[in-house]
């Protein structure tokens, strides 16, 4: 496994050749782990944040109506710095996968080609969601202060709408990264080493 991550990590702009399937799971792994991992130490501060605002708030004797105003508030905002965290680290993923998608699909006999589906229905997702951020914050607010389940399930459903994008391209990821190698060399190279 870690073979696997050292080549991948020293082949970063190498788009030609080929990736066997178990190189690249084993480096997709690494990735998503390192993603992960550093989303959550980049939201720590920001809910310790919220909490100890949360808890100034109710030793400062605000009702409850107060009190859910400004955690919506505060939320708000840490949703914002929320975003632009996840994107910075989703572009910075997305350019360490990038060459090593395009071997594994050299690998199964594909152009290389196919991986700009993953990163434009991502990028295309990312860009959204940041410009109608203010909007699915609005969402959020209302769908916390519905009165039925029913309607807070309706407004869920018009936020999660969008986000279905980006799961086009994590299909197509998934889809050709586990299409068996081509047997012996092809167009785009000789056999991959297994690591």
């Amino acid at each position: 496994m870690l073979a696997a991550i050292k080549y991948n990590l020293s082949h970063l702009t190498q788009f030609d050749g080929r990736d066997a399937r178990q190189t690249f799971w084993y480096y997709v792994l690494f990735l998503v782990v390192m993603q992960f991992g550093v989303g959550i130490i980049a939201a720590i501060p920001l809910y310790i944040d919220m909490f100890t605002g949360a808890f100034q708030a109710a030793q400062a004797g605000m009702d409850e109506q107060q009190m859910q105003a400004m955690m919506m508030a505060n939320m708000g905002d840490q949703l914002r710095t929320q975003v632009w965290i996840s994107a910075g680290i989703g572009v910075v993923i997305s350019a360490l996968l990038a060459a090593s998608f395009v071997r594994r699909l050299h690998d199964a006999g594909f152009t290389g080609w196919i991986a700009i589906i993953p990163i434009a229905t991502y990028f295309f997702s990312l860009g959204y969601n940041i410009v109608n951020l203010d909007n699915m914050l609005a969402l959020m607010e209302k769908a916390m202060s519905a009165t039925n389940p029913q309607e807070a399930f309706a407004i869920q459903g018009q936020m999660a709408s969008t986000s279905l994008i980006s799961w086009v391209g994590i299909l197509v990821v998934i889809g050709f990264g586990v299409l068996k190698s081509q047997a012996g060399p092809n167009k785009y190279g000789d056999a991959p080493v297994s690591f």
